[in-house]
């Protein structure tokens, strides 16, 4: 049965007509043939990505076979062809993560502000980096400067230790291969043994603490937030002056901070006894 002529698109000409020899053409022509599928397309052939690119069979078959070595593609069934593989399933839930998490945590977070007062975060973790992905403002003057994709060492915040405490050891060791830490502050904590003793703390309290460590005169308390595995995919975080947020009414503050990040974790679908799993 003839194959369907589907064409070239603009992105794919240009990748041919511009010839790409090397690595980059070729992992450019492998990232084109993903535009190839969706709801109405869910199998293409070697012929179908030869036209579609604008090269001969011969390179769209070896395409497609270091695609489906790569664990992106596999055969389609009865062998006609090729399909998407589960691995874009994994990967769309990692990249809708943020974007379900703001959705979700908002509400909660303006709730916990209006409480408190004090300007509150919710971040994600990227290697060893904490992220901010939702922010609301409290009614008091804030030194620290603050938005939404703002990015801090994770090790040197509540926030980043909450999301640390929910890694293996293995990870910990794969982020931080220097051992010796960056400091911000004199409080900043400055090896990753130390780190690890911290996080031992917060994994059994299930909360942690930025005691001044990034920036003088701040403080912040954190906790996790799971999803519905019971993995940490988030931590919120109450961030105030240490004037305000003193040690004596830390524990008002974590009351508070926990209380709304179990109920984000609800949401999520997290289930009712969980805690942190680094196994």
């Amino acid at each position: 049965m003839a194959e369907p002529d589907v064409g070239v698109t603009t992105a794919a000409a240009d990748i041919a007509a511009a010839g790409d020899p090397g690595r980059m053409g070729a992992l450019r022509n492998g990232l084109a043939v993903f535009d190839m599928f969706d709801v109405n397309r869910q199998t293409v052939t070697a012929t179908e990505i030869a036209r579609f690119l604008g090269v001969h069979k011969s390179t769209a078959s070896r395409i497609a076979s270091n695609l489906v070595l790569s664990g992106y593609l596999v055969p389609g069934f009865n062998g006609s062809g090729f399909r998407l593989s589960g691995k874009f399933a994994r990967l769309g839930s990692i990249a809708t993560l943020d974007a379900n998490l703001a959705t979700v945590a908002t509400d909660y977070v303006n709730a916990l502000v209006d409480d408190v007062g004090e300007t509150c975060h919710l971040g994600v973790l990227e290697g060893d980096e904490a992220v901010t992905v939702v922010l609301v403002n409290g009614s008091y003057a804030m030194r620290m400067h603050s938005f939404v994709g703002k990015r801090n060492a994770a090790h040197t915040t509540a926030m980043g230790k909450a999301l640390l405490a929910g890694l293996s050891e293995q990870t910990l060791d794969m982020l931080f291969p220097k051992k010796k830490l960056s400091q911000h502050t004199t409080h900043t904590v400055g090896t990753l043994t130390d780190l690890k003793d911290q996080l031992a703390i917060i994994r059994k309290h299930g909360f942690a603490l930025d005691n001044e460590e990034l920036e003088p005169g701040l403080r912040c308390v954190a906790a996790p937030i799971a999803d519905h595995d019971g993995n940490v995919v988030a931590a919120l975080t109450i961030a105030g002056a240490s004037s305000r947020l003193t040690i004596g009414k830390i524990d008002f503050y974590v009351a508070k901070v926990k209380g709304t990040a179990d109920a984000i974790s609800d949401a999520l679908g997290a289930p009712a006894d969980w805690s942190y799993n680094t196994a």
